[in-house]
């Protein structure tokens, strides 16, 4: 028997007859029942095999959707963060001007507001801002920005008060060339307002103002603290009407676009006139 099975013409007859078996499977008509049934169990294996790398793709697909509306959520938050940043940093620079401000006038009382709107029916810029008498807002009140003086309280209530700006002709300001010590009065027109420009008017005619001149509050009146800058002289004329001289003067602030402001309540010679 052992002889047998180790008879090595046996053994390759056996192979030989193994592999022609194979070939015989594999060459069947495929409407045989034996070449069904391996393409069955192929088709099967296949369906199986697409399942599964569908249900991973899906199980992906999701996970990522999630992840990206997550994503898109944490940007959101902190570009809005970054957009309060930008707004508290703006805030704090403009604090920090005015307290510069107070520490060099000590009597100054400063309230720092926003503006709420606009006089839509008033042709130089007038403005409202969110604070009032409650907090001791007063009518002729001036208004600065960090840039310089832009106005006066005209109209207050308990919570909000209006400003009349430089820009006006109701504006009555006593100013000073910070160079040549010049006087005027600062006074709004209805030709020049458009250009964030106003004028100094009741100048002498022997004056010695020049183009880039500084302009200053002179604080005469008791209206309004002396040395606060109110712009540049850009140019010298003559009213054609009654042939007097007058400055063209450009305020250091952007009157039309102000979006805050701060109102002096109080200060070293508030309402007495001075010579």
């Amino acid at each position: 028997m052992n002889d047998f099975l180790h008879n090595k013409n046996l053994k390759v007859l056996i192979i030989t007859l193994v592999i022609l078996i194979v070939m015989s499977v594999f060459s069947l008509p495929d409407n045989s029942v034996i070449s069904s049934a391996i393409n069955g169990f192929t088709r099967g294996l296949s369906q199986v095999s697409a399942a599964a790398a569908a249900s991973a793709d899906t199980v992906s697909y999701n996970d990522l959707k999630t992840e990206n509306k997550k994503l898109k959520q944490e940007v959101a938050e902190l570009r809005e963060q970054l957009s309060d940043y930008y707004d508290v940093k703006t805030e704090n620079a403009k604090l920090w001007n005015y307290y510069d401000l107070k520490k060099k006038n000590p009597s100054y009382s400063v309230l720092p507001a926003s503006v709420i709107k606009r006089d839509t029916n008033d042709d130089f810029y007038s403005f409202s801002l969110d604070i009032g008498s409650s907090s001791g807002v007063s009518v002729n009140d001036p208004v600065i920005t960090e840039n310089g003086l832009v106005g006066w309280v005209c109209r207050t209530d308990a919570v909000t008060c209006m400003v009349k700006t430089i820009l006006s002709p109701d504006t009555k300001a006593g100013a000073i060339d910070k160079v040549t010590n010049d006087i005027g009065i600062i006074s709004g027109s209805a030709s020049l307002c458009d250009d964030n420009l106003t004028m100094l008017t009741k100048i002498s005619e022997n004056n010695k103002i020049k183009k880039g001149d500084m302009i200053v509050t002179s604080g005469t009146g008791g209206v309004y603290p002396k040395n606060l800058i109110i712009g540049k002289i850009k140019e010298i004329k003559f009213n054609l009407y009654d042939t007097t001289l007058y400055a063209v003067v450009e305020p250091y602030e952007d009157i039309k676009n102000i979006t805050s402001a701060a109102v002096i309540t109080d200060f070293d010679g508030k309402g007495k006139i001075k010579g």
